[in-house]
């Protein structure tokens, strides 16, 4: 196994800081665009990820749909719709089929506020990762879906 060595000189196999190199990646990014977001737009990066997955359903997504595509828990998910209904940016409407579930829908505000933030999230993006060669970013992706791959 490969190892390397930490601050306090103890031994780490590599694959501990390939983690630790994510996570601070992560962090940086995510942090920094999610400030200039709510600066910008008013809404977080969570928001925005919810505005991701209505902006092509023009009939709507259940909240469970919304749960699953976004990796989070429902409650989570109830929160975030309850604070975008707040925004007026989505609307929430109970389903035809199936009276216990609610269909979200993208108001016209809602699509006209993630546009313009997505315009703002991909010029970021690539203002810091474009430093990186086009050999670079791909080699990035396509050694981050391998090792997506692998992660059970």
């Amino acid at each position: 196994m490969n190892k390397m060595h930490d601050l306090a000189g103890a031994q780490r196999p590599v694959e501990a800081h390939v983690w630790m190199a994510l996570l601070s990646l992560y962090g940086k990014i995510y942090n920094r665009l999610n400030r200039q977001m709510l600066r910008d737009y008013g809404i977080t990066l969570a928001k925005y990820d919810v505005l991701a997955q209505l902006v092509d359903a023009p009939d709507g997504r259940t909240l469970g749909e919304l749960t699953s595509e976004l990796k989070v828990t429902g409650g989570n998910v109830t929160g975030l719709t309850r604070r975008l209904l707040d925004d007026g940016l989505i609307v929430r409407e109970s389903s035809i089929t199936d009276r216990r579930s609610f269909i979200i829908r993208l108001l016209p505000q809602g699509r006209e506020t993630f546009l313009a933030a997505q315009v703002m999230h991909d010029g970021v993006l690539r203002d810091w990762l474009g430093k990186l060669s086009e050999d670079e970013l791909d080699s990035a992706l396509l050694l981050l879906r391998r090792m997506n791959a692998v992660v059970p």
